[in-house]
């Protein structure tokens, strides 16, 4: 009798002690994934007080939910305070793309979701240099007023407040308004074209396809996976399968031209199969996919043929996509600006756009 509780008292701890591993790792991965954190601008107020090379003005507008939204526009700065990083990308342009980008009449640059305005600074500063004004905003995770992320799927929802203020600011509507985002940013960027129409055109950089390709990315076993989504379900309302940029394209109108960059191989946060995933959904005419060159690239190529390989119900599927090869990273936001330049003449023929209907 008394093996028989000791091996019972030995299975209960192991069981106990099982069940808290599985919830340490469960309660791991989806605080990685609700909670995006960057230690870089830990610290740090949204606002920086000034910027070498641009500046700032504030403003701000009541999101969706009710809570206030701080964003700023960004402008280039005197032409002495020109920054290393401005004189870079100033030095790869032809000179003749700051004419006709006076058309655009505001950017809407995104990146994290905790740090929105300084994580999109060092990307905002390059685009104003080219004579963009920029718009940078809060979408709060820093403050809390959102705990946990939903990856631009209801971030997104700030994006109309801020465009009726930049409408109210320059007395009328019908703007040429783009957006350009990076990872978070990016997501965010093609919820809200496909939600608000007067987002006329998106780059995005190191975007993601969906959080179920992100889960199964993990490498963490499907029990804890199937767990992940239960505890995001519970604390967001959403299942993992819900945030998929991938999702926002069916719904995003054929005029609007989308430019997807991943930004190469040397970048953790860099998945091609991703782009590729989202490349494959846009109609032929309305996109565009960009890299990096690579040290094994011939020296005459001006595109490479990229090809991801997936499970596709018993068998295994390709699909491959045509890239422009970039100098290498710095040349990212040159490539978004001569994009940008190319689009231009179509989206100007076309009629204004109205707010969507509340």
């Amino acid at each position: 009798m008394g093996r028989v509780r000791t091996w019972l008292l030995i299975l209960i701890l192991v069981s106990i002690g099982g069940t808290v591993w599985l919830w340490i790792k469960v309660k791991r991965c989806s605080t990685q994934l609700l909670c995006p954190t960057n230690p870089v601008y830990s610290g740090y107020a949204d606002l920086p007080d000034k910027t070498q090379g641009v500046q700032l003005m504030p403003f701000s507008v009541v999101g969706k939910d009710g809570c206030r939204v701080q964003a700023c526009i960004v402008q280039a700065g005197k032409k002495d305070d020109i920054t290393p990083r401005q004189q870079t990308l100033l030095e790869r342009l032809d000179g003749s793309l700051s004419e006709r980008l006076r058309d655009v009449d505001y950017v809407l640059v995104c990146a994290d979701w905790d740090h929105g305005i300084r994580s999109a600074l060092p990307l905002a500063e390059q685009l104003a240099a080219a004579g963009l004004s920029c718009v940078l905003w809060e979408p709060r995770g820093s403050a809390s007023a959102r705990p946990y992320c939903t990856h631009g799927l209801r971030e997104c929802e700030d994006v109309p407040a801020i465009i009726d203020a930049l409408e109210q600011r320059e007395g009328h509507g019908g703007l040429m308004i783009i957006g350009v985002g990076k990872q978070f940013g990016a997501e965010l960027m093609l919820h809200a074209a496909a939600r608000d129409p007067r987002l006329r055109a998106v780059a995005a950089i190191d975007t993601r396809a969906s959080m179920s390709n992100r889960l199964k990315r993990s490498g963490v076993p499907m029990l804890i996976r199937e767990l992940t989504g239960w505890r995001m379900k519970l604390l967001t309302g959403l299942e993992p399968f819900d945030i998929a940029a991938v999702q926002s394209l069916l719904r995003l109108p054929r005029q609007v031209p989308v430019l997807l960059i991943f930004s190469g191989d040397n970048n953790p946060q860099s998945f091609p199969e991703d782009s590729i995933a989202l490349y494959t959904q846009l109609h032929p005419e309305q996109r565009s996919l960009a890299t990096p060159r690579r040290a094994d690239d011939p020296p005459a190529a001006t595109t490479r043929r990229v090809i991801y390989t997936h499970k596709g119900g018993t068998h295994d599927m390709q699909e491959q996509a045509e890239a422009t090869l970039l100098q290498d990273d710095d040349d990212i936001p040159a490539h978004i600006l001569r994009w940008i330049h190319e689009k231009l003449p179509a989206l100007l023929d076309l009629p204004p756009v109205d707010a969507p209907t509340k």
